[in-house]
């Protein structure tokens, strides 16, 4: 079992060959600890996953060796889709609703293309959070790292 309580033989991601069919998806890179596959489908070309290969169910779960080796892998691996697709920039986000085993989603993004960046990401009836949550948070954050090593 895992943090999230996901058997990980029930992770679509823990079996790769059935996470590329199901996403239709191929494998174009990996390393010891990530690998990174390019869907095949949508209206995004060249959107790709950037996975661990260990089960790690969220984001915040992340530790041990790939959350030392995230950062040069990242960057190596949305330079290498930027200069793929001639995107101008690669967004890069992470959900973990659907499937819970940490994934990068690389969105390759072109002007005029499919994706709608900044605040097109969120509901358009969405009401501003207040100017003192944002406040709280940022106070909130700057408290807990500054313990950090």
């Amino acid at each position: 079992m895992t943090r999230d309580e996901t058997p990980v033989g029930d992770c679509l991601l823990c079996r790769p060959a059935d996470a590329d069919g199901f996403f239709d998806r191929r494998r174009v890179w990996e390393d010891q600890y990530w690998r990174l596959s390019v869907v095949l489908r949508g209206a995004v070309a060249g959107f790709a996953h950037l996975e661990p290969h260990r089960h790690i169910p969220y984001v915040t779960a992340l530790d041990g060796p790939e959350a030392a080796t995230l950062g040069p892998v990242l960057s190596r691996a949305t330079a290498a889709v930027r200069e793929a697709t001639g995107a101008d920039k690669v967004y890069v986000y992470v959900f973990g609703d659907r499937v819970p085993h940490l994934h990068f989603n690389l969105a390759p993004c072109h002007p005029g293309g499919p994706l709608v960046g900044g605040a097109g990401q969120v509901r358009p009836d969405a009401p501003p959070a207040a100017p003192a949550a944002h406040d709280a948070a940022a106070k909130a954050v700057r408290l807990l790292l500054a313990g950090a090593v």
